[in-house]
């Protein structure tokens, strides 16, 4: 794993009315990381998201992609810069195989062939070149939180 940072956000502030989302937040992200963002509902983990997205233009701040600084006015923007997101909200993507979720582009499904081909046959090593256990068998879903989610409602 290098040092290259990939990806800044510095001194992020958003506020709504009667309200601070996000105050001050600074996070660096490096080739090759993974991050998880935590907190109590309305510490500002979805706001901050939706900032590097696109979707909400931050009071103050800026962002940097590869060093260069960017600001993004819509979700295109930031999948152009190469920032995609997964939304929290599991109803917004239907439940999936993990072969299929893992060449999602995020555009969602079309249902065609040249979609089903692109997916192509599950790839264990995929997910071993990452150290996930994902069972790559077609029956099997995504995400058990997503199907037990979609269960209830």
């Amino acid at each position: 794993m290098t040092n290259e940072l990939v990806l800044e956000m510095r001194g992020i502030r958003k506020e709504f009315p009667g309200i601070v989302a996000n105050d001050d937040v600074d996070l660096d992200v490096r080739r090759g990381e993974v991050h998880a963002l935590l907190g109590e509902n309305g510490a500002g983990k979805s706001t901050l998201m939706n900032i590097l997205y696109g979707l909400y233009r931050p009071d103050a701040g800026e962002i940097l992609v590869h060093g260069k600084r960017m600001s993004f006015s819509s979700a295109k923007d930031a999948i152009e810069a190469g920032i995609g997101m997964v939304h929290q909200h599991f109803m917004l993507i239907p439940v999936m195989t993990s072969p299929r979720t893992s060449c999602s582009d995020g555009a969602g499904p079309r249902g065609d062939s040249a979609r089903r081909a692109c997916c192509g046959p599950p790839r264990p090593e995929l997910a071993k070149s990452f150290n996930f256990e994902i069972d790559p068998d077609p029956g099997s879903t995504a995400s058990p939180s997503a199907s037990s989610s979609a269960s209830r409602s």
